[in-house]
């Protein structure tokens, strides 16, 4: 099976300047999906704005990959809503931009 890191649309995301953190959550990150389970992705970007995020849609929705993909931008997620608490349990990082 695919690892989800090897796709070329992560690699697209990961070089974006606006975007933070790339994380897998849901049934791959526990390690419990089937092989056509989607792929449930949080971004976290806090610093970009409505055209940006656009551009991550695009992305997302161009992906080299038959499966579905579920993608929520994290820092929208207000603090107390659960699939935000879900993701911090779950999350697999893909990606973080290390701070300097």
């Amino acid at each position: 099976m695919r690892k989800i890191e090897d796709y070329a649309f992560i690699r697209q995301l990961k070089v974006l300047p606006f975007v933070e953190a790339i994380w897998l959550f849901g049934s791959r990150a526990r390690g419990t999906n089937a092989e056509r389970s989607d792929i449930d992705l949080a971004i976290v970007c806090p610093k970009a704005n409505k055209e940006e995020w656009l551009i991550v849609e695009y992305i997302i929705q161009e992906a080299d990959t038959l499966l579905h993909i579920d993608c929520v931008r994290f820092d929208k997620l207000a603090e107390d809503d659960r699939l935000r608490q879900n993701i911090l349990e779950q999350k697999k990082i893909l990606y973080e931009r290390s701070k300097r």
